[in-house]
Order: structure tokens, then C-alpha cells, then sequence
């Protein structure tokens, strides 16, 4: 595995890497700088910007509201949040990308829409439904199309039905019980000076051939102002945090079995997408628990299969093109040579 990463390495990845199997880690790796100034090195602590790998803790929250009896998956949106501007979008469709909501990202890109002078949230998403009631991309529960504003919304709706700040929540409810001592919600960019072990985002400046902070780089200016917003995004974590959160789902610590059945299982609508998580199956090694995340500086990959217990991670803070296109498929085939051997 070190072998494999080495070579990404020399193509300009920096980030760490875990790997575990039937709950013990066999492998991690460190390879770089958590801030490209001060060359700090990176340690199986740092926390790194998860992306969109947010997304299945947050449909996680959303699960135990509905555990608990207090919202169910087939609620219209409008019974919680009685200002949604749209009738018949049902808590599902949110978790499975099944509304027609158009991307948060491509509504506050348009200066039309939002002054990009102004930092946005969760709530400013919400807000800007209802003033500018955007047309859906097709009717509610008939197609699957990825969207961040459903998961700003879920994250809304955490806060409205739990009565915390979409952070709290998190705190108290995920991250204690899954022992993922160092993660948390960041809704603004990481200073240096801010929180300890955490990497900052870079990407590469081409021209110069070095490295810049992700905000200054004007192909991912809109940092600057859609930095605040949680749901989709938002969860800083370690790879040894990320490796505590899928032995808590595998313990059933903090949702059901049947719950976790239903998160890790496709519908026809979105026959490879479950609750917050892409759902795939291999005759090797049976059914895929995957996502990545690419979000400001960051390019992230976690792959578990629940059948053999295996969990890849993959966490980069320079957006190393090759995370989870070529680097996630070498150690995938690595674990194949394994298996059959």
C-alpha cells in the first residue's frame, strides 16, 4: 500500500491513507503537509475537510430523528419547515437526490441570486427558495440527480426538529458515541492559527508550479462565500475518525441494523445511491459502501464493504486529481490480488 501511495505521491498527492479490515487498522499513511507555509507534516490526527462525505452523516442524524418518531422518511418537507416553497418533496427524496432541488452551488453563483459579498449558510439556502422559488428539475420521487440543497435542507432540518445547531447535534449525537474524538463541524476556512492538526486546502497553481490556498485561487473563489454552508459538506475529520465511524455503523452504535440495511440499499429511483452513500456490488467482494468529496481544497475517497469488513480512505488537502480516479482503483486492486490469493 505504501508502495502505491509513494507512486501517487510523485504525482503530487498529499494526504493521508487507512486502511482496516475486520476492525483493526493494518495500514495508515501520512504524505505531506497539513500547511504548505509552515510545512507542518501531516499525522494520523490532522483533520482534513471530508466534502462530500458529510452527506452520509448527515442522512445518519436524519435516521435517528426518524428512530426517535419524530420526522418520518415520506414527510413532506412542508409539514417541518412550513415556509419550503415546495409541496410534495418528502424527507426521502432529500436523502436519495430524488427531488429536482437545483444545486446550491449554481444558485449562489448567480449574482443574480445572491450578493457574493455576503457569507451563506444553511438558512440563506432556504431562503433563497423561497424568495426566488427556482423551477424544479423535474417532478419530486421521479428521478435521481445530485444535489447539495437537499442536504442543506436535511441539515435545516436537523436543527429545526432537534432543537440544536446543526454542530451540536453532531457533537452530542454522532460524534461522542462513534469515539471520533477529533472531528467537527467547520462552517468558516480553517486559518492557521485557528484549530490545531488541520489541513488547510490548496490546489495547484499550474503556471508557477507550486501550491495556493484554495480560497485565493479564482476557480474556487466562491469559497469565499458559500464556505458557511453544512449538510453537504462542512465535517472536518482524521482518518483514524472516518475508521471510528464505520466501526460505529458496523456495531450498530448509533443507528439500527434495519436502519443501516435501509441507508446501504439503492431504490429504482436511484438504483446506486442509498441514504448519503453510493451503493455498488462486485463478485469479489460483494456490495460497495462508497463516496467522495471534492469541495475547496479537498479531494476525498472512503470505500467500505460491509461483506468483508474492509474500509479504504483516502483524504487529500491539495486536490490530487487522482484520488479517487486512478488512486482508490490501485489499492481496490490490491485488496482483489489479496483475495485471491
Amino acid at each position: 500500500m505504501d508502495s502505491i501511495a509513494q507512486l501517487h505521491v510523485a504525482q503530487g498527492f498529499n494526504g493521508n491513507v487507512l486502511y482496516s479490515k475486520g476492525g483493526n487498522i493494518l495500514f495508515t499513511g501520512n504524505y505531506g503537509y497539513s500547511n504548505f507555509v509552515k510545512r507542518d507534516l501531516l499525522n494520523d490526527s490532522t483533520r482534513f475537510e471530508l466534502a462530500s462525505n458529510t452527506k452520509q452523516i448527515t442522512a445518519v442524524a436524519i435516521i435517528q430523528l426518524v428512530e426517535q418518531g419524530l420526522i418520518h422518511y415520506n414527510q413532506d418537507i412542508q409539514e417541518i419547515l412550513p415556509n419550503f416553497p415546495y409541496k410534495g418533496i418528502l424527507v426521502n427524496h432529500l436523502l436519495r437526490h430524488q427531488s429536482g432541488l437545483e444545486d446550491s452551488q449554481k444558485l449562489l453563483t448567480n449574482k443574480k441570486i445572491w450578493n457574493r459579498k455576503r457569507k451563506a449558510n444553511s438558512s440563506d439556502i432556504l431562503e433563497v427558495l423561497i424568495v426566488h422559488k427556482p423551477a424544479l428539475l423535474f417532478q419530486p420521487g421521479t428521478e435521481y440527480k445530485y444535489s447539495n440543497t437537499g442536504y442543506n435542507i436535511l441539515a435545516i432540518i436537523i436543527e429545526r426538529v432537534s432543537g440544536m445547531s446543526y454542530s451540536q447535534y453532531l457533537h452530542e449525537n454522532i460524534f461522542e458515541p462513534a469515539n471520533m474524538k477529533t472531528a467537527m463541524v467547520v462552517s468558516l476556512q480553517i486559518e492557521p492559527n485557528g484549530y490545531k492538526n488541520s489541513a488547510l486546502g490548496y490546489t495547484i497553481h499550474h503556471k508557477k508550479a507550486t501550491v495556493q490556498r484554495a480560497n485565493k485561487d479564482k476557480n474556487h473563489n466562491h469559497l469565499n462565500w458559500m464556505r458557511t454552508i453544512n449538510g453537504g459538506a462542512g465535517v472536518y475529520a482524521s482518518v483514524f475518525d472516518v475508521y471510528q465511524w464505520y466501526q460505529a455503523l458496523h456495531s450498530n452504535v448509533l443507528i439500527s441494523g434495519e436502519s443501516k440495511n435501509l441507508m446501504f440499499s439503492p431504490d429504482t429511483i436511484s438504483p446506486k445511491y442509498g441514504l448519503g452513500v453510493a451503493v455498488y456490488s462486485n463478485t469479489a467482494k460483494g456490495k460497495w459502501i462508497y463516496h467522495t468529496g471534492s469541495w475547496g481544497g479537498a479531494k476525498t475517497m472512503v470505500l467500505y464493504l460491509p461483506d468483508t469488513e474492509e474500509l479504504i480512505v483516502i483524504l487529500s488537502n491539495n486536490r490530487y486529481e487522482n484520488t479517487y480516479k486512478t488512486f482508490d482503483e490501485d489499492l481496490y486492486k490490491l485488496l482483489l490480488a489479496e483475495h485471491k490469493e
